[in-house]
């Protein structure tokens, strides 16, 4: 009986488990196709001819880069949790509830690409860095309760953990940072390089390590 009841709780967890990855890819997908949404379609006449069609195509430019940067962002948030999910043996109902609330941030995510698209201001960028810098203060959380509570399957070393918080503030802290800076300054474009810099704030560590040497 306590062999069937343990293989039962197993099964229990299992399917947890599963339908919680499943369900967290379904909204993944969504997102990334309604980001598509966020280019609109010139508003002409199909009577135009072509170089008036290429002049209204290159006027939607900034629609086309801010898809581009929502894509990169959430296939990167998707990756990043495809990892953990592999990595977990169970799910609790914190984790489930923190999850959901993640998956919430990252629909959210095509309106403010939206926004940015359509207005090129320091009002548009800092509603976008904002909410992505939420969801992924929100992702952190729900890694750091995966490790809390025992839910991998196999402890990262201290060392792994070190190296992937240090990276995790470094992206968010990009991201935060640039909301100031461009209210500030009104300048879109120091926002797009705190971007950069906090994504390779670890290629800058090791560069600088390697020129003490």
């Amino acid at each position: 009986m306590e062999r069937e009841a343990n293989s039962g709780s197993e099964s229990k967890k299992a399917f947890d488990l599963d339908r919680t990855i499943a369900l967290s890819d379904g909204i993944f997908a969504f997102a990334l196709t309604l980001l598509v949404l966020s280019i609109s379609v010139p508003e002409i006449s199909h009577s135009s001819s072509s170089s008036e069609l290429w002049a209204a195509l290159k006027d939607r430019e900034q629609e086309l880069i801010s898809y581009l940067i929502s894509f990169a962002v959430i296939g990167s948030f998707w990756v990043r949790h495809h990892k953990l999910c592999g990595s977990l043996k169970a799910v609790d109902g914190p984790f489930v509830a923190i999850n959901l609330v993640y998956l919430a941030t990252v629909a959210f995510i095509p309106y403010p690409t939206q926004i940015l698209g359509d207005f090129q201001n320091s009002a548009g960028f800092a509603l976008y860095a904002a909410a992505i810098s939420i969801s992924m203060l929100v992702s952190v959380g729900l890694n750091e309760h995966a490790i809390r509570s025992d839910l991998m399957a196999a402890k990262p070393s201290a060392g792994e953990l070190k190296g992937r918080r240090i990276d995790g503030v470094a992206v968010i802290g990009g991201f935060i940072a640039s909301i100031p800076l461009v209210l500030l300054t009104g300048e879109l474009w120091l926002g797009y390089l705190s971007w950069i810099l906090g994504a390779n704030f670890h290629l800058l560590l090791r560069a600088g390590g390697s020129g003490k040497h």
